[in-house]
């Protein structure tokens, strides 16, 4: 294939491949950075045109580990979750405190039932050692949680899976929020890089060409012209549902094959911005931090990380976020709109005339993206193994897709997962 441009290629510029690049340039290496969209961060998407900044993706993040350290190592404001979880109940609103501890003894029961070696789905599990009538609330919110944290189907979500995530990853491991958002993150990254590699956006990888010791990068430029990128080894850092976009030569049958016991979650996502916080007059949702149980699509919502802030964000996950799939920007806000009316037990009128802004990004139906997140199907377990396993020492694998121990799915695990590619390389 000739001579080397330079020594690696990374494919893909989300946090995976920019923790990838900022490793293999204080390392030594010689790096190109090849990313398909007009900006850096992926599926960290930091809405900063409006008169405060909106997480379109990615925005919760741990009180400890690589990306809270970036954070704080560039002084971004991290302020921890506010307020309390209420559910819409006919008489009124429902606390749901208790709600991490209902949820995770039911998964314990069901993982509990299973056989030794088995890996049923969620919702086989559920039917084989909870059916009863007693267990029915349990279930349902369980079935809620998973479908709206980890954007999954319960038919087809491993059981042993979601048990290993809720020790080790639960949704309360996640508990704060950058004030400036998640995009300081992305911005701390690429000033780790800026002037030491060759970052090259509105390049989309179309095939890549390898044998040991040798790759060979085509890309599509915005204007149509190809380019050819080549090195010694190249990371590859694309979401889950890219990989099988790449005409790679050879083949890559192994890692296409445990991609199948993945899959990529669906959500919709949607901020509305008003003129004030009109529900925190709403007893006793002035302490509101998540609502459950209103009307679709919208099922969960959660308010800004300043409550005061007129601003409150609408989530749909898993099955019911293809309700929404595809529905331009204009007819989402109204859907919102009505979905949050209903949540809080007000009239549409009432609450579309105190509606100021609305931000949202297609993640399902982005190329680049073709989702949010990604989850284990049964029988998927160690599939993440197969994934991230290096090919002759000239390809390596990153992304959240490739983590284990209940990291994929998170900004932690995109970054921890483009660091050890980065120390595969050396």
């Amino acid at each position: 294939m000739g001579g080397m441009d330079r020594d690696v290629i990374v494919i893909g510029a989300g946090l995976a491949g920019l923790a990838a690049a900022d490793r293999l340039v204080w390392a030594g290496h010689h790096v190109t950075v090849l990313e398909a969209r007009d900006r850096l961060g992926g599926r960290v998407w930091t809405d900063l045109s409006g008169p405060r900044p909106v997480d379109l993706g990615a925005e919760w993040l741990g009180a400890e580990g690589a990306v809270y350290d970036i954070l704080v190592q560039g002084r971004a404001q991290l302020r921890p979750a506010q307020g309390e979880r209420f559910r819409r109940a006919p008489d009124g609103w429902e606390n749901l405190r208790d709600l991490p501890q209902v949820t995770a003894a039911l998964i314990a029961r069901a993982e509990r039932a299973a056989r030794a070696g088995d890996d049923p789905t969620l919702a086989g599990a559920l039917e084989a050692c909870c059916a009863d009538l007693a267990d029915r609330e349990a279930r349902e919110e369980l079935l809620a949680y998973v479908e709206g944290f980890h954007a999954a189907d319960p038919v087809r979500l491993s059981l042993r899976w979601l048990a290993e995530v809720e020790k080790t990853q639960p949704a309360e491991a996640s508990e704060l929020r950058a004030v400036e958002g998640a995009g300081r993150v992305v911005s701390a990254l690429a000033g780790s890089i800026e002037g030491r590699c060759d970052l090259r956006l509105n390049r989309v990888v179309s095939e890549v060409r390898w044998k040991a010791g040798e790759v060979e990068v085509v890309t599509v430029g915005a204007d149509g012209s190809h380019d050819r990128h080549r090195a010694q080894a190249a990371v590859i850092t694309v979401p889950l549902p890219m990989l099988p976009a790449i005409r790679f030569q050879p083949a890559l049958d192994g890692k296409l094959a445990a991609g199948d016991l993945l899959a990529m979650g669906r959500a919709v996502k949607v901020v509305l911005r008003f003129r004030t916080a009109f529900w925190r007059e709403i007893a006793p949702l002035d302490r509101m931090l998540f609502l459950f149980g209103g009307a679709p699509p919208f099922p969960v919502w959660w308010t800004h990380v300043d409550p005061e802030v007129p601003q409150i964000t609408g989530w749909a996950g898993g099955p019911p976020a293809a309700a929404v799939d595809g529905t331009g920007p204009g007819r989402l806000a109204e859907l919102a709109v009505a979905s949050l009316a209903d949540s809080l037990a007000l009239g549409h009128a009432d609450v579309l005339h105190q509606l100021e802004g609305f931000h949202h990004h297609d993640w399902n139906g982005d190329p680049f993206s073709m989702g949010a997140y990604t989850w284990v199907t049964a029988g998927g377990l160690h599939a993440h193994r197969t994934l991230a396993a290096p090919l002759a020492r000239t390809l390596y694998f990153a992304g959240e897709a490739t983590c284990g121990a209940g990291y994929n799915a998170t900004m932690e695990g995109a970054i921890m997962s483009g660091r050890r590619a980065a120390r595969e390389v050396d």
